[in-house]
């Protein structure tokens, strides 16, 4: 990676988003956002974007975006001779040095599976003899301890169904961790259970987590099947009651309010087991 020396000055029409930005970093936060706004507006910007030649920004995106809304019509830029692996790097590593912690648990596990990379560093145990960095660098790096590191890790097990929803923090990290320790099928079927669900407490995770781990059958494919189509009779009824009260409003005559009586009659005595065969529509 060569980083130029000199800053230069580049229109912001020139510079574009990195494609990967918004798959690492969260937007800014309200008052983050106002609070570089207003230093923006008052000093200008005061640490150069980092670019790469064809004006690709790697650093600096929300600076860009909030200096063109300010009417800037340049900023001050730093070139980036550098691999594709350390552009991922710098989008992880500049952009955690200027704005703190990810509140996004997944970018955050990705965050950390970066450095890991770019360091050359091995889950699990580790040698001092066999890198210059550690786990407890990339701890450090982020503003961590050792086992948060661990448990961000764990969530990239699991299946992208359900790292969306720890993306938008219905999933906790130490839920996360329990359903991680699932294997993919397994995952599935949990996810079944949690849409069928709702929503669930961290207390309720770990209860399905156990259920599917020491009795499966019980949560067998065939009995969400089961249950899938419990929820969709429930939906038909609920369709039919509403049609029903909308006949019952209607100004029908002497005929068809018997008609209407004879077809409900004849249904009733259908369900109760009363009448054999089909019934005619």
């Amino acid at each position: 990676m060569k980083l130029s020396d000199e800053v230069g000055i580049k229109r912001i029409a020139d510079l574009k988003d990195h494609p990967e930005n918004s798959k690492y970093n969260s937007d800014l936060t309200f008052r983050e956002e106002a609070s570089l706004k207003a230093s923006i507006a008052e000093v200008g910007i005061q640490e150069a974007l980092l670019i790469k030649k064809d004006g690709t920004i790697l650093s600096g995106h929300q600076r860009k975006r909030i200096a063109a809304s300010l009417g800037l019509k340049e900023v001050p830029c730093r070139e980036v001779d550098c691999t594709y692996q350390e552009e991922i790097y710098l989008l992880v590593a500049a952009n955690e040095a200027r704005r703190g912690e990810e509140k996004d648990l997944m970018k955050k596990a990705m965050h950390v599976r970066i450095l890991y990379e770019h360091w050359g560093i091995k889950p699990g145990r580790k040698s001092a003899h066999d890198a210059h960095f550690s786990r407890h660098d990339v701890a450090q790096s982020l503003n961590l301890d050792d086992s948060s590191i661990r448990r961000l890790l764990k969530l990239l097990y699991l299946i992208p169904e359900l790292q969306i929803e720890v993306s938008k923090q219905r999933i906790g990290l130490i839920a996360g961790n329990r359903i991680a320790s699932l294997n993919r099928e397994d995952q599935k079927l949990f996810y079944e259970q949690y849409k069928l669900a709702g929503h669930l407490s961290t207390a309720a995770i770990s209860k399905l987590v156990e259920q599917i781990s020491e009795s499966g059958k019980d949560l067998s494919y065939k009995s969400l099947q089961k249950e899938k189509k419990r929820k969709l009779l429930a939906e038909k009824v609920e369709r039919v009651k509403r049609d029903l009260v909308w006949l019952m409003t209607e100004d029908l005559d002497e005929e068809g309010r018997n008609e209407l009586q004879g077809i409900l009659i004849t249904y009733a005595s259908r369900f109760k087991g009363d009448l054999g065969g089909e019934i005619d529509h």
